[in-house]
C-alpha cells in the first residue's frame, strides 16, 4: 500500500525479495538509500577479502545485464542445475576468468568442494582467495569441509534484499557483527517482541533508518538467531542464524528442534561410510518426516539406514516416523536456495503465504 503513495521520480531502484516462501515483495530505494546500500556492501566485501576490481562469481537466482557484469568484473551462476556436468563447466569458467572471490549460496559452494574432494587435481589453476557465503544456513561440518578444501579466507554474511546487510563474520567460524550503520537490528521474543538476553534465541526484526520513501519499521525477516553480545544496550553480535521459521523442524510435541541436534545423526554415519552428499530433511506432518539424500552410490545400506532413522526418530519423540528417500536432485526453491532443513507442514506454509515473507 505504501509503494502506491511514493513519488516515482524519487525512486532510484527497487529491491525485490526472492519470494522463496510466498509472494515476492518489492521495496523502493531513493538515490541516497541506494548509495548507502552500495557503500555498506563495499565495506563488508572488503572485510571478506574482496578488492575493487577483483573478478568474482556471484551465485544468485537472477542474471544481470552483460554491461553491468562487464563493468563490475562479475560472473553470475544461477543454481537451478548443480549436476556434475554443470559443476565441471563452472570450474572451467572460474579458471578462464581467473575468479578470485566466490560469493553466494553455500550449498552450491559445498557441491564445488565435494567435487574437488573427489577430484583434487581439478583444483590446479584456480585463483580463489576468498569466499563469502550468503542467504542459507549451512551445518558446521559442511562449512569446515569447504574451508579445508579451498584453504582460503571464508566468512558468512547475513543479509536480505529488503534491508540489505544485517551482519557478517570477520573470520571463519566467528561471531556475526551487526551492521551499525543505517539499520537497527533486534532479536526479539516472538510473543512479547522484547529483545532477548545474551545466549537466547529469538526472531530477527530490522528497522531501516535511511529508507526515506516507505517506513520499514521492525520488519520481521522470518529468521531465527541467537544473541551473542550486547554493549550498552545495543546489539553488537549474533552467535548464529538458525534460519527461517519455515526451516524450523519441530518434534512430535511441536517443540522446535535445532538443526545442530539433528544434523549429526545424518552426516556422521554417511561420512563414516565415505559418503559426502547433499541431503534435505523435511517435516511433512506433525509426526512424519522425510530425509532426501542425493548420492551417486545408489541405495544406502539397510544397516546405515536403520542407524540414521533410529537417531532421528529417537530425537523427534515417540511416534515420529522418518522415511529415507534417494533422489537424483534436491529441488531448489524459486529463489534457487536449497534449505537443508525444511518444514512443509500446511500450517507453516499457509501462515507464510498470508504474511508474504520472503
Amino acid at each position: 500500500e505504501w509503494t502506491k503513495k511514493v513519488d516515482e521520480s524519487k525512486i532510484k531502484s527497487w529491491a525485490y525479495t526472492g519470494g522463496s516462501y510466498g509472494e515476492p515483495l518489492r521495496i523502493p530505494y531513493s538515490k541516497k538509500r541506494n548509495l548507502i546500500r552500495t557503500a555498506t556492501f563495499k565495506y563488508y566485501n572488503e572485510i571478506g577479502g574482496y578488492k575493487l576490481g577483483d573478478p568474482f562469481l556471484l551465485i544468485r537466482a537472477k542474471d544481470k545485464s552483460p554491461l553491468i557484469k562487464f563493468l563490475r568484473n562479475e560472473n553470475i551462476f544461477i543454481p537451478k542445475d548443480i549436476s556434475e556436468t554443470r559443476i565441471r563447466l563452472l570450474i572451467d569458467e572460474l579458471k578462464k576468468k581467473k575468479v578470485k572471490i566466490l560469493m553466494g549460496y553455500p550449498t552450491v559452494i559445498y557441491e564445488l568442494a565435494l567435487f574437488f574432494l573427489r577430484n583434487p587435481a581439478k583444483k590446479e589453476g584456480l585463483a580463489i582467495k576468498s569466499i563469502i557465503t550468503v542467504s542459507e544456513p549451512l551445518e558446521y561440518f559442511k562449512r569446515q569441509l569447504i574451508y579445508d578444501v579451498f584453504k582460503c579466507n571464508f566468512v558468512d554474511r547475513y543479509s536480505n534484499e529488503e534491508v540489505g546487510l544485517i551482519a557478517q563474520q570477520r573470520e571463519f567460524g566467528g561471531e556475526y557483527f551487526v551492521n551499525q550503520f543505517g539499520v537497527y537490528v533486534e532479536v526479539v521474543d516472538p510473543d512479547n517482541l522484547l529483545p532477548v538476553n545474551e545466549g537466547q534465541q529469538g526472531k530477527v526484526v530490522v528497522t531501516d533508518i535511511y529508507n526515506d520513501l516507505i517506513p520499514v519499521v521492525r520488519y520481521d525477516t522470518g529468521d531465527l538467531a541467537t544473541v551473542n553480545r550486547y554493549e550498552n544496550g545495543h546489539l553488537i553480535s549474533i552467535k548464529n542464524i538458525i534460519g527461517r521459521v519455515t526451516e524450523q523442524i519441530t518434534d512430535v510435541n511441536g517443540i522446535p528442534v535445532s538443526p545442530l541436534a539433528l544434523g549429526p545423526f545424518i552426516y556422521k554415519p554417511l561420512s563414516r561410510q565415505g559418503q559426502f552428499c547433499q541431503y534435505q530433511f523435511a517435516q511433512i506432518t506433525d509426526s512424519f518426516y522425510e530425509l532426501r539424500i542425493k548420492t551417486k552410490e545408489g541405495n544406502i545400506s539397510p544397516i546405515l539406514t536403520d542407524e540414521i532413522i533410529y537417531g532421528l526418530e529417537n530425537t523427534l519423540g515417540i511416534g515420529a516416523k522418518v522415511h529415507l528417500k534417494i533422489v537424483d536432485e534436491i529441488n531448489p526453491l524459486p529463489s534457487g536456495k536449497r534449505p537443508v532443513f525444511k518444514n512443509e507442514t500446511s500450517l507453516v506454509y499457509s501462515t507464510h503465504r498470508r504474511n508474504t515473507i520472503n
